[in-house]
Formats: structure tokens, sequence, C-alpha cells
């Protein structure tokens, strides 16, 4: 089945998605759709000379229904890879002409659960939309619900998300969207619980705990941050699940940094007169940060994200951790992109393979666990993103 494609935000996930739906024959038509054109046009101009399929660039306007809605006659698939706070009017733009939708990250835990409320409208449609399939959330999801589906019962999950990288900058800099990351790593943590379902720490940064990555990584030290797997994991998998968390690998400059900007009031995304100007203070901070497509080559290291599962299987206990890894250096090199970037694009060109092939026929909104993990995993391999699972067991302790 040949697909026409919407990849809405040509920044740094979106060039990688771009990138890589090319590479196969299933994609006729490529629309890159940006507020900003300048950029898209050169990289679609990089796109002609490794494809057949048109590739074609659109300025649109991702807060305005109507300028999506405007690109989308004949489209199968729209990839929002823009900033989340647009998602809803992305989906409506969806809605009202019947496109599959698949974005990479929500707003926050709350957004994510109104996002999905949206399930009947799009069965009624006829069309699938996919909530937070990046690399995490996304293929951490997936992991968590693979690792799941090989146990009886399963206790606990823990998303990491681990770099032991340096970057070549001297300044303060995010390796994906410096908006999300500022506001994610500054919320409320929160995490689940089966008791009390989705439960928040009263402030960040107060809850780090030693995790060891796989080699060359090795051990880092991981904060809970707020996070979408946590809203959805626990019930979608089940098995007795009893918590959830997602805990993050931070550099402790960064956690100070994030600290002095949350203390300045300048992770605050409300207006403040400046002389006489209206100004968003994260605006201001986010404008004198690179964009995660310009530390491509800039950065040395290693990127692990992965699921955490623990539960049982038969009369043993059982601990799989099922995760990504990928080089900074090697991923430049190879592809030109910086690792988290590509780690992120893949994982819905991934979906799209399954839709093309027929493998991914749901309708409705979902988490990414709800899609059958066995598939999605082969596609993502075969994009050349492997992923590998380390399994530690123990007999169950039976009491008199």
């Amino acid at each position: 089945m040949s697909l026409q494609v919407v990849i809405l935000g040509v920044g740094g996930v979106g060039q990688v998605c771009a990138a890589e739906v090319v590479k196969k024959g299933c994609i006729k038509k490529l629309i890159l759709a940006d507020i900003f054109t300048e950029g898209a046009e050169k990289f679609a101009e990089k796109l002609r000379k490794q494809t057949f399929a048109e590739v074609v660039v659109c300025q649109t306007n991702a807060s305005d229904t109507e300028s999506v809605a405007s690109i989308l006659e004949d489209v199968d698939v729209l990839l929002h890879a823009g900033i989340p706070e647009y998602n809803f009017d992305v989906m409506q733009a969806c809605l009202d002409t019947k496109t599959h939708y698949i974005d990479m990250a929500s707003d926050s835990p709350d957004l994510l659960l109104q996002q999905l409320d949206w399930d009947e409208k799009f069965k009624q449609a006829g069309i699938v939309g996919i909530m937070g399939l990046g690399c995490d959330p996304g293929f951490s999801n997936i992991a968590a619900r693979y690792a799941a589906d090989q146990m009886d019962t399963v206790k606990t999950i823990t998303i990491l998300d681990g770099d032991n990288s340096e970057v070549d900058y001297d300044g303060f800099c995010a390796y994906f969207s410096p908006q999300t990351a500022i506001k994610e790593c500054l919320a409320k943590p929160n995490y689940w619980t089966a008791k009390d379902g989705q439960q928040f720490y009263p402030t960040p940064f107060t809850n780090v705990e030693e995790f060891e990555f796989p080699e060359p990584i090795g051990w880092l030290n991981c904060y809970v941050v707020e996070h979408e797997e946590t809203t959805t994991l626990g019930t979608s998998i089940g098995k007795g699940c009893e918590h959830v968390e997602f805990r993050y690998a931070l550099h402790p400059d960064f956690v100070n940094t994030l600290k002095v900007l949350s203390y300045l009031g300048l992770d605050s995304d409300e207006p403040i007169k400046v002389n006489g100007v209206d100004v968003i203070p994260r605006d201001v901070v986010v404008t004198t940060m690179p964009k995660p497509a310009e530390l491509a080559g800039k950065i040395h290291g290693y990127s692990c994200v992965g699921a955490l599962v623990k539960g049982t299987k038969g009369d043993q206990n059982v601990e799989l951790f099922v995760y990504t890894l990928a080089n900074h250096d090697e991923i430049y090199d190879k592809l030109g992109f910086q690792a988290t970037v590509w780690q992120t694009g893949v994982p819905p060109i991934a979906a799209v393979d399954m839709i093309a092939e027929g493998l991914l026929k749901t309708t409705g909104c979902i988490p990414p666990e709800k899609i059958d993990p066995v598939p999605f995993l082969e596609c993502l391999q075969a994009r050349g993103m492997g992923w590998y699972v380390i399994k530690k067991t123990s007999p169950i302790m039976k009491t008199a």
C-alpha cells in the first residue's frame, strides 16, 4: 500500500522522520509542513535526490486547525513532530479530514488523558490516533508491553533514560525539544500505583536513585520526572502491576541550571512586561539555546532508553530490561543526526510501516503499548534501530 504522509514540524525529529520514511517504496508523496519553510525547503532538496517519491513543502500553522486541514487532502497519515501544545488543534484537523494521526509527546499527563478521551471520535472517523510514539514515550511503552507479555504477573515498571555523553557546546542545551525538557523536568514528578492511581511528588529533583545501564554507560543517577508512560502503562498492562515510574538520568550541571531558572521564574510560560513588551520567560531561555538538530556531530557518548519490568513467570521471579542503545558519533557518521533525535524519529516510522503493510488496523486513540509489540519491534529492527533484552531470574521463595 502506497501512502501519502505529512510531517508537521521539520526540526530535528521531523527531519529524522522524513529521512526514514522515504527509504522504502511505500511512500508516494511526502509533505513537509512547518510555519517556517526555509529549512524545510533545504531539507526537501536533499530528500529529492534520495527518493522517487514526490516531496513538497507547505507553510502550515500547527496552532490553526484550518491551516493543517488544508494540506491533508488525500493524505493517509500525519506525523506531528512539533511541540505538543498544538496536539489538539492538529488532532481536530485529522478528525475533520479522516487522516491517521501520530504524535511523539503530550503536553502533560492530564492532557494525554484528554487526548485519549477522543477515542470514540476517532473510531467513528475510522482512523487511529497514536499518542506519544517517539522513543520515550513510545518505544519505552512498547518495550514494557513486550516484557510484560513474557510474564504471568507484573509487579513494577520503571522506564529508564540514560546518556553518558559529553557535548561540544559551552552553555545550557538539551538534546531534544528545549521547551519540553524544561517543562517536564521542573514539573511535579508523576508516578502511578494500583492503589491510588496517578500521584505526584511535591517538588522536582527530590527522588534520586542510582541505576546500572548497559555498558558502556554504567551507573547513573536517575530522577523521577513527569512523563507520559506512567499515565497509561499500569492500567494498560494489568497483570497485577503495582507501581509505574519514569526515571531520567540528569547531569548535575543540567539540574543546577534548571533550579536557577525556576528560582528566577525563567521557566514560566506566563507573559511578563519588559520595556512595555509582553515576553514569555521560557521562550527567552529557549531562544538562547541551540536547536537539537544543531548539536549533531557535537555529542559524544551513548544514549539508552528502556523498560525495566519486574514480575513472575511460573515459579520464578523475573526481571527484564528491554532497551535500545545508540552511539551519538556512529549515528552522526552514518546518518547525519544526533542519537537522541534519531531514536525519537524512527519509532513513528515503524508505525507507518505497519499501516502500509496492513499490520496496524486499530482505530481510535491509543497509547503506544496498545500496538502489537512483536511486529512493531521487527519493523524497528528493519529500520536499523536495534533493541535488546537483559534477563534476570531467581526462584520464588515459598513460605511454610
